[in-house]
């Protein structure tokens, strides 16, 4: 989805609101009920964004191996400069944001570097696999 702030940019006061909900597919893999909601503003000739962003993200448990499922909510909070640059967390071209690819860059990089089934996890237990020694190679 592509939004076009060039009348924003160009009027001071006015801003944008956004609502949406989105299918990522291959762009955040994994993620489904992703919605963003906030708003592009022009505040004194400055252009700025702010976004809530939430979606529920399925993987696999790093400790056991079931699946798991995160609640995964973020934001951006971003300045856009006055030729038109920005941040990286915006992906921004010719006056229009592109929100998928912003939307899902942004939920990607807030997955955790551990995914849990739950906090107490145990991982996986005796029966799924033998420990063995150092004895037990040689």
């Amino acid at each position: 989805m592509l939004i076009d702030i060039s009348s924003v940019r160009k009027s001071d006061g006015s801003s944008l609101r956004i609502d949406s909900t989105f299918d990522l597919g291959e762009l955040a893999p994994g993620f489904s009920d992703v919605r963003a909601e906030g708003e592009v503003r022009n505040t004194s000739g400055i252009v700025s964004m702010k976004l809530r962003i939430s979606g529920v993200y399925s993987s696999v448990c790093d400790r056991c191996g079931n699946d798991a499922t995160l609640s995964i909510k973020t934001e951006i909070d971003t300045v856009f400069e006055a030729d038109g640059t920005k941040d990286d967390s915006v992906s921004f071209t010719d006056g229009r944001i592109d929100l998928d690819k912003t939307v899902g860059d942004a939920l990607i990089l807030s997955v955790p570097m551990q995914i849990l089934c739950s906090e107490d996890c145990e991982g996986v237990t005796g029966e799924w696999y033998e420990i063995i020694s150092d004895e037990d190679v040689n």
